[in-house]
């Protein structure tokens, strides 16, 4: 019997990764926390406190060396705030209980970390920005301009929260046991990832928290930057298909970009412009001018050393497809959600947003 096991499993990526990975293995073990709802067949729930290394134990042990791709969304923090004391110990703590529950009871299995940019702190503090109408920008003359930013950069001295700080400490302990144990590890530090069944809070799902609030007439938060931070959004499921290119041919201790790319990077005031192009209604915000800590202004993901290496994949989604699709969802499952026209990968943006944010 093939077994994946996926931590978080209601999780915006998580619950992608059970999505896609229960049409492709015989069994899919969902570890800590419960399930969602639609859950489908061939999924097992098991509940199990990830903080606890000897219940993580037990719950792989029940599968052995069946288990043959490892998971951990679980180790991503939710929310980019600095966070209290106590927020810095759960992704490491999880982390090394997992890697160390694989190298006793399935240690030929391919472990997949979900990690995140946040590891890199605020980045974009040290870079040249140009600020445009609706948009931070890079000099043109730098080179991450073009593709973003790659693998090379050093992780050094940089502003990081509490949770971001706990997830480097992860990312990095599984990287040392893929040297140190063998394990076939992978690390994908992914930026903000959407999904049109979720809305997490903090950076991580913006979009579809977005498209949330204005289906219920709540005001979207702003925080910063002008709104004017630039991101480049990722849909979940294309990250899970990252990981199953890994997994199919792993290569164990590689340190991948996941993202979208500077064709779906898009500033807060962008998104806020083409939902309201896209539907016809205006988006309420309220706007704090006081950014999150290490909250950067500026990331677009190079993903090209994953795409030499696994050729076959691609992004899927854009950001219109990202956007009609959490709409449908949000307005109660309408056939076509209310929208006032057809979705098209054409990017139309609005500066519509900006001049609202300027008057306030």
């Amino acid at each position: 019997m093939d077994i994946a096991v996926v931590t978080g499993p209601a999780g915006v990526v998580g619950g992608a990764a059970v999505r896609v990975l229960s049409t492709r293995f015989d069994l899919v073990v969902g570890l800590g926390g419960p399930p969602r709802r639609g859950t489908p067949n061939g999924v097992h729930h098991h509940p199990v406190d990830l903080r606890d290394p000897e219940a993580v134990s037990r719950a792989l042990a029940e599968y052995g060396a069946d288990v043959r791709l490892v998971v951990h969304t679980a180790a991503h923090p939710a929310h980019p705030t600095a966070g209290p004391p106590g927020a810095f110990d759960p992704a490491a703590h999880t982390t090394v209980a997992l890697l160390e529950a694989v190298r006793a009871h399935c240690p030929d299995a391919v472990f997949a970390l979900d990690s995140a940019i946040d590891v890199y702190g605020d980045l974009s503090r040290g870079l040249p920005l140009v600020e445009a109408p609706t948009r931070w920008e890079l000099d043109p003359v730098h080179r991450w301009h073009d593709h973003g930013v790659d693998e090379s950069v050093p992780l050094g001295r940089a502003d990081r929260s509490l949770p971001a700080l706990s997830l480097l400490a992860a990312d990095l302990a599984a990287q040392d046991h893929g040297r140190r144990h063998g394990l076939a590890v992978g690390v994908f530090r992914s930026g903000p990832l959407t999904s049109a069944e979720h809305a997490p809070p903090g950076r991580h799902g913006f979009v579809s928290r977005l498209v949330r609030d204005a289906v219920r007439g709540t005001p979207f938060a702003i925080r910063g930057h002008g709104g004017k931070q630039v991101r480049d959004v990722l849909d979940a499921a294309d990250l899970v298909e990252m990981i199953w290119h890994f997994y199919r041919a792993p290569r164990p201790g590689e340190v991948y970009h996941a993202g979208g790319g500077r064709d779906r990077g898009h500033s807060v005031l962008e998104v806020i412009g083409e939902y309201e192009h896209l539907t016809g209604r205006e988006v309420r915000f309220e706007y704090d001018p006081e950014p999150g800590y290490a909250d950067g202004r500026w990331w677009l993901t190079d993903t090209r050393r994953f795409r030499r290496h696994y050729p076959a994949w691609r992004p899927t989604r854009g950001l219109v497809d990202v956007l009609a699709a959490a709409h449908r969802y949000w307005s109660g499952f309408g056939a076509d959600g209310g929208l006032d026209r057809a979705p098209t990968s054409e990017f139309a943006g609005s500066t519509l947003a900006t001049v609202r944010l300027n008057r306030l």
